[in-house]
């Protein structure tokens, strides 16, 4: 895709997708509670549309349920589907393999394995020890309406929260995080949706405690998710006199990601809530230098702040990069080839490549505004968390 120039003076309305955090989650619940659970504003993701249907398909069995006919299940690379599918499959009667593209294939899983081990599933590594695919001997528990252990199960989270998160879901009695904790929002808000759903769910510390208690079939609103309104705060930070209404969203919101409108007020963007959306605008007395950021929590932002940072040619600090080696692709090293090129490659306009990363392609778009043309190669991978994010871009393209 070429994208040639963009205008630096707008006031556009942004229509966001919902969370697919909290849709994926939402959707567990259902299952786990065994109803439709009604969400508004679900998102319209790949990944949310994958889970979805898969869930689907295993209401409505089409195969003999004998250990010699398992189901295959491709989750592509979507590691959230593949980790809360784990823990489901492995609590469901049946044979099924868990599988999924060659990145996925790379990512771990090893940490949550052993914890289902120790409540008693059966899972076998088809190759590579510690990561996919899987081969699960599903057993349904008797006599209980959820997976239930009488002891604490330990869960290391120091490569994925989205481990604990799957054992959450299915609402052991008491949970324990060990290993560096990493992108605890995440697990917060995994509880938050259980709660919501009349779950009795409380966290002390590196302890999670859930009563015995049924999900309850009630409705849920989705918010956008603020992850994909990063974007639009890094087109806001490149304008001149940039306004952007961002629908659906709250400045109190549960997703660890919002703490993208606090760091971009160190870029010149200010967020004013405006009923239920958020009015973000060039702020141009906000002097910058220097900064830091810690995406221990907030792994997702990352592409975000760094192109930020090349774009206004801003020295910036980064830590808490460890675990996204472990992304849809290895993040720091496919931003640093890829920013590598502002400025110095000879090519005219520098070709990106997103690397098969929908966050990467969208971390780059904004670039145009500051390079005047660019290409991105693979630029439909933004569909998998934001699938109008170019129909959206065009909002700021000048008209010909």
């Amino acid at each position: 895709m070429k994208i040639i120039g963009a205008n630096k003076t707008f006031d556009v309305t942004v229509d966001l997708v919902g969370s697919k955090s909290e849709s994926n989650r939402a959707l567990m619940i259902g299952y786990y509670g065994g109803f439709n659970p009604r969400i508004k504003n679900l998102s319209v993701s790949d990944d949310t549309v994958l889970l979805k249907n898969i869930l689907a398909s295993l209401s409505y069995p089409s195969y003999p349920p004998y250990p010699s006919y398992p189901k295959i299940i491709d989750c592509s690379n979507v590691g959230t589907v593949l980790r809360f599918l784990l823990t489901a499959l492995a609590f469901r009667d049946g044979d099924y393999i868990l599988t999924g593209s060659d990145r996925m294939l790379q990512r771990p899983v090893g940490d949550l394995v052993d914890a289902l081990r120790v409540m008693g599933a059966n899972i076998e590594y088809m190759e590579q020890e510690g990561f996919p695919p899987l081969r699960i001997h599903g057993k349904n528990p008797v006599g209980t309406d959820r997976v239930y252990s009488p002891q604490c199960i330990h869960v290391d989270i120091s490569r994925s929260s989205q481990f604990a998160s799957s054992l959450l879901l299915a609402k052991p009695s008491h949970l324990h995080l060990d290993g560096d904790l990493s992108s605890l929002p995440y697990i917060d808000m995994t509880i938050d949706i259980m709660c919501h759903f009349s779950a009795y769910v409380k966290r002390e510390g590196r302890d999670i405690f859930v009563r015995p208690s049924e999900y309850q079939d009630v409705e849920y609103t989705v918010e956008s998710d603020w992850t994909c309104a990063s974007y639009w705060y890094e087109i806001v930070a490149f304008s001149e006199n940039g306004r952007a209404r961002l629908r659906n969203l709250h400045l109190d919101s549960k997703q660890g990601d919002a703490i993208v409108a606090k760091w971009f007020e160190q870029f010149g963007v200010q967020s004013v809530q405006d009923g239920n959306d958020i009015i973000i605008e060039k702020n141009h007395s906000i002097f910058f230098n220097d900064l830091s950021f810690d995406f221990i929590n907030n792994p997702d932002l990352y592409p975000t702040i760094a192109a930020t940072c090349a774009g206004l040619n801003v020295e910036g600090h980064f830590t808490g990069l460890r675990n996204l080696v472990h992304k849809e692709s290895d993040r720091v090293a496919a931003m640093t080839m890829e920013l590598s090129r502002v400025g110095t490659d000879r090519v005219c306009p520098p070709i990106f490549d997103s690397h098969n990363d929908h966050r990467i392609a969208m971390a780059l778009a904004p670039l145009a505004m500051k390079i005047g043309a660019i290409e991105i190669n693979n630029a439909d991978v933004v569909s998998k968390s934001y699938p109008n994010f170019w129909e959206e871009f065009q909002k700021i393209i000048p008209s010909r």
